[in-house]
């Protein structure tokens, strides 16, 4: 998956947010979701350009395969709205 964010912003949002229990070494997060665990890695980091304006881009891995299928959608569900980024 990407994500419209730069390793830093991720981390940050990561750091402030209090949804999701985790433990983070480098490069690597794994979080504890209904007593199972799914690791995050991130990737490498760019720039999408869309006409004049640059925008972040960071890569993102799940490893989800502990969950069930249906975990696995909770757990996204809760990630993505834990790690959304408004905009008008």
């Amino acid at each position: 998956m990407e994500m419209g964010f730069t390793r830093t912003e991720f981390i940050t949002l990561l750091d402030h947010q209090n949804k999701l229990i985790y433990q983070r070494d480098a490069n690597r997060v794994c979080f504890r979701f209904l007593d199972k665990v799914a690791v995050v890695k991130l990737g490498e980091e760019s720039i999408r350009r869309i006409g004049s304006a640059e925008i972040p881009m960071l890569t993102v891995d799940f490893d989800c395969v502990d969950m069930e299928k249906s975990e696995q959608e909770q757990f996204l569900k809760l990630f993505l709205a834990t790690f959304h980024k408004g905009g008008g």
